[in-house]
Order: C-alpha cells, then sequence, then structure tokens
C-alpha cells in the first residue's frame, strides 16, 4: 500500500489520534491535557530528547510488534509526549499554518516514527473499512409490492428509466411474484429477483439480501416490512407511500383488496412510527395523504414529492398520432361523445358508479352520442373478477351495454387518452393517480370524486369538476356540462394542461429523487465531493491512496488548496 502522502495530514488529525491513543480528552486553552505546559522547547532540543528516549536507536515496523506488547503505561507516556510537542508547536504558530507550520510539525512528527507506525496501521483497517462501504454503497434495492401494470409500478418504472440512464447507481427489484413488467425492468439492466413475504425464514433472506446494499428504496405501503428491516439495521431508505389507507383499516387492505400475505398492521404501523428524521425519507406524492397518516409517523421524516409524467413523451405522441385514425382504430366516429374511464377495474376506483352514470346520461340526459370506454380490468383476484361482472350487469340493466366497452390492462395507454372527450376519476379511495395529470397533459376535461388527493390536482370549475364520491346523478350531470358545451371543454382543458407543466414536471420529480438517491446512495464523485468539502478527521485520516490524487485535483478545480482545509480540520479536533 503506498503510504499516505504527509501533506494530507493535519494538526487536527494527529490529535484527535493521539487522544484516541492516550485515552484523553482534546486539547483547551489551558493547555495538553494531563500535561503542564512548559515554555516551548527548541526544535533541536526536542530532537535530542527524542532520541535519547529511543536510546539513539533507529526504528523499524518490526519493533512495533514488539512495542505492542511494552507495557500501556509506556505506550501512554510516549503518545504523551509527542501530543505535548505537537501542542506546543501549535501553540508557537496559533491559528494559521503556513507551509513553514507544517514543516514544523512535519519535523516534529519524524521524531517519533513508532507512533506513526502505529496510525499507519489504524489507517489499513480504516481503509479496508471504507473500501467494503464504498464498494456496496452505490448499490439501491428496489422493492415493489408486484409486476402488474399499475401506476405505482409506472412510477417505479419512470425513476429507474432515468437513474439507469445517469449511471451513477446499480439497482435490484425485489417483488413478491412474476408479472407483465418483468420485460420492461429487464431491458433497463434492472436484474429482478422474487422474494415472497409468506414464505417461511423471508425476514432471515430478507436480511442476508439487505447486507448487499447500501440503500433501499421501498415502493408502497406494502412494503412495510422491508422498510422495518433496513431500519434495524440501520440502512438508509426511501418509502414511497401511494396508498391512502385508513389506519384502521391496513389488515382489510394488505390481505383483502391486495392479498398480500406477511403484511399486516403490526408491521406497518412499527415502520411508520420507526421513521425518523436522518434516517430515511418517506415520501408522499399528495399533502392530504401525509395527514391522513397523522399521529402515526413523525412528519419531520415526511416529505411531499409530486409523480411526474412526461410531457415530451405525450407531446410526441400527438404529433405522431392522428387523433381521429386512433378513434377510427377503436371504433368511435367523429360524431362519438367519448367518455373514458382508466385505471384498474375495482371497487375502490368506483367503475359501477361510472355505469350507473353513463345510464343516467344516456337515458334521462338524452346523449344519445355517448359512449364508454372503460380500460383496465384484470382477472388476477376472485373479487375482481366479480366486481366487473357487477360493472357489466349494471350497464345490461340500464340498456347502454351496446355504447360500453370493456378492455382488459394496456401497456400502452396514451391513445385512449389522444381519443377521448372527458375522463372520469371517481374513486372513493385515492391519492393522486398518474391518470389525472396524463389527461390534462392530453388537454382533456376531468371530472373527479372530491377525495383524498385529487383536490390538489383539479380545482373546481377549472381544470374540471369535482363531486361527491359514488354520486351518480352528480357524476352524470358534470359529464353532460362538457357534452352541452364544447368550448367549456376546451378552456377546462388548456387550464388542465398548465397545471400539468407546474406542478407535475417529470423534470422536477426527477431531479428531487435525483437528490434523494444520491444522497442515500452516493455515486464515486459525490463521495468524494463529501470528503473535500466537508472533511471529517476520521475520514480524511484513512483516506484510500489511489483517491489521494483525485481529492487534491478535486479541491484544486474547487479553489481550495491542502492548507486551506487545515484550519477546518483543526475546528473539528477542538
Amino acid at each position: 500500500m503506498t503510504k499516505i502522502s504527509s501533506t494530507t495530514l493535519t494538526l487536527g488529525v494527529l490529535f484527535c489520534v493521539l487522544a484516541s491513543l492516550t485515552h484523553a480528552s482534546l486539547p483547551t486553552a489551558g493547555g495538553a491535557p494531563g500535561l503542564k505546559m512548559s515554555k516551548m522547547a527548541s526544535a533541536p532540543k526536542r530532537r535530542t530528547e527524542a532520541m535519547q528516549l529511543r536510546g539513539g536507536k533507529t526504528y523499524s515496523p518490526e519493533q512495533s510488534e514488539h512495542s505492542e506488547h511494552e507495557s500501556s503505561s509506556s505506550s501512554s507516556s510516549r503518545a504523551q509526549q509527542l501530543f505535548q510537542a505537537l501542542w506546543e508547536t501549535k501553540e508557537k504558530h496559533g491559528d494559521g499554518l503556513s507551509a513553514s507550520a507544517l514543516e514544523d510539525i512535519l519535523t516534529t512528527l519524524r521524531e517519533y516514527p513508532e507512533l506513526m507506525y502505529m496510525k499507519q496501521k489504524a489507517d489499513v483497517k480504516a481503509i479496508e473499512e471504507y473500501n467494503t462501504k464504498k464498494d456496496k454503497a452505490h448499490r439501491v434495492a428496489v422493492f415493489s409490492h408486484s409486476l402488474e401494470r399499475n401506476g405505482a409500478n409506472i412510477f417505479v418504472l419512470i425513476l429507474l428509466q432515468h437513474m439507469t440512464s445517469l449511471d451513477r447507481q446499480a439497482f435490484e427489484l425485489y417483488t413478491p411474484a412474476e408479472g407483465p413488467m418483468r420485460e420492461d425492468f429487464e431491458k433497463l439492466g434492472v436484474k429482478v429477483n422474487i422474494m415472497k413475504p409468506s414464505d417461511p425464514g423471508y425476514m432471515v433472506s430478507l436480511e442476508e439480501e439487505l447486507s448487499n446494499f447500501g440503500a433501499v428504496f421501498a415502493n408502497t405501503i406494502m412494503s412495510a416490512p422491508v422498510v422495518r428491516t433496513a431500519q434495524k439495521l440501520g440502512m438508509p431508505y426511501t418509502w414511497v407511500i401511494h396508498e391512502a389507507w385508513p389506519q384502521d383499516q391496513f389488515d382489510w387492505y394488505a390481505s383483502k383488496v391486495f392479498m398480500q400475505k406477511g403484511i399486516d398492521a403490526g408491521i406497518i404501523k412499527e415502520a411508520f412510527q420507526s421513521a425518523e428524521p436522518g434516517s430515511g425519507n418517506v415520501c408522499f406524492p399528495a399533502k392530504i395523504q401525509m395527514e391522513l397518516y397523522d399521529g402515526l409517523i413523525n412528519k419531520a421524516a415526511c416529505q411531499v414529492v409530486y409523480n411526474g409524467i412526461p410531457v415530451a413523451s405525450i407531446d410526441q405522441f400527438q404529433k405522431e398520432k392522428n387523433r381521429k385514425a386512433i378513434r377510427a382504430e377503436l371504433g368511435y366516429t367523429d360524431d362519438d361523445f367519448l367518455v373514458l374511464h382508466l385505471g384498474t377495474v375495482c371497487a375502490r376506483k368506483c367503475q359501477h358508479v361510472t355505469a350507473q352514470a353513463f345510464s343516467k346520461l344516456v337515458n334521462e340526459k338524452g346523449v344519445k352520442n355517448a359512449k364508454l370506454l372503460i380500460v383496465g380490468a384484470r382477472y388476477i383476484r376472485q373479487h375482481e373478477i366479480d366486481y366487473i361482472s357487477k360493472v357489466k350487469k349494471i350497464l345490461k340493466e340500464g340498456g347502454v351495454m351496446n355504447r360500453a366497452t370493456i378492455m382488459d390492462i394496456h401497456e400502452h395507454v396514451l391513445r385512449f387518452y389522444l381519443a377521448a372527450d372527458v375522463v372520469l376519476v371517481p374513486s372513493k379511495n385515492e391519492v393522486l393517480p398518474l391518470v389525472i395529470s396524463e389527461a390534462q397533459a392530453f388537454r382533456r376535461p376531468l371530472v373527479a370524486s372530491n377525495i383524498d388527493g385529487l383536490p390538489e390536482a383539479v380545482t373546481d370549475g377549472q381544470e374540471g369538476f369535482l363531486v361527491p364520491p359514488e354520486d351518480a346523478q352528480a357524476l352524470a350531470d358534470a359529464i353532460d356540462k362538457f357534452h352541452k358545451d364544447s368550448d367549456l371543454a376546451v378552456r377546462t382543458g388548456a387550464l388542465g394542461r398548465v397545471r400539468a407543466l407546474h406542478q407535475f414536471s417529470h423534470k422536477t420529480m426527477r431531479e428531487r429523487y435525483e437528490e434523494i438517491i444520491d444522497e442515500m446512495a452516493p455515486p464515486a464523485d459525490k463521495m468524494l465531493q463529501r470528503l473535500v468539502e466537508e472533511p471529517v478527521v476520521e475520514e480524511q485520516s484513512a483516506v484510500a491512496p489511489e483517491l489521494q490524487a483525485a481529492m487534491l485535483q478535486k479541491r484544486e478545480a474547487m479553489g481550495l488548496s491542502t492548507a486551506s482545509q487545515v484550519p477546518m480540520a483543526l475546528r473539528a479536533a477542538h
């Protein structure tokens, strides 16, 4: 190992090392601890005394092995002597340390080589620990509740598309089950692992897996066991909460709605309650959602980061595609008034209310050119299958089944926005789904429930209308307003576009999460910058030799010199 350059050592570093060797406190204004201040001895006199203490013999590393077995009082005495000499050198030069001051310090050090060798041995161990941490510090374990194509998982995909393009960290994805989005992540070079919380020994296996990473990125409330494990291990983590589950319904949502075995209210509450500022980040895509968990989590550990959308990609899609052609492909004419409800077909998103409202729109409002398109049906869980049957039954009973289409979940959904005349989000439990901002980017007017985080994205009467949840009549009335007044629909859509650009900027979201991820899993260049800008005594004395040139080059580029950092280290030592 190349010896660390002596010019990078500071007096503050040496004081800290010697304090640890002597088990003494650092110097105070009254002088070196445990020693009476004497008049400053000349360098030649100190050199003579040092030689006498060593019996005029030269010193070698081999002798240090023997010296380790000498009495602790002897080691302490030698450390105290060097401590005293260095303190006197510091007193001689005061706070300003010039080149001549550094040379004087180095002259003193050469008289006590055995202690410097002990310091070098300590550096070797510190460097080994540093390199071990460095190797995995940039590795991030990402956890998601599934590989199904839904808003929460698309959020992770969008984020990883950006982060992998920067090539700053290495990411691996962990999920409980297979799904259609595996290929999407693997195309990014992200390895996908299957780990089921319901498997025996899951928590033990989880700890073993996390030991290979420097940080955790947990997506959705269902990643609570992962977050709790990271908290116990002292790992930096980011937990993104997309859900708005009432605190007294954690068990019901986890087991009945999402069928997540091995996750219950206990572990969810424990993870929330254990979140502390500085130990991790808990991110919410809406303010109202954070308030929902009030009293359960320390708000100082939380922040709101609105989900962004790739507006540039949406604009490019609109330039390349023809609305009339897309509508024709889907089976709609120019005269049709197309109502779109996009999202996983389930009771929470209230497609049954949409079916009821559509029946009223046709039968009571007399909108004969109305067509309904519901996109997002899946047949995985029995309650989803039963719910789809319920929606179809309502449409049939209303005599409008021939005007409605229910499609499965689709990977590419932009064409549906382009074809639509109005977009519905009548959920009874929702945070801030991407469908709102995506519809706004397409300048489509919205009708949404006045619940949870939706009012944070839609102001009633501006970007759309807000209606009471599960109120089919209010929903039908709002839709009819846009049907009767096309100019209103255009104005509302234009306001939505402005809001999407301002509030749901993809760039803003990416930059914020980029900062969060860089902070918890710093890439090599930022690790180096931390050492340069905010030198910590222990780190600076144990910097791996291969980083020395890079550190010096970085300091010069930043307008800093080695000497300019010395006073900072001295202040840290005090």
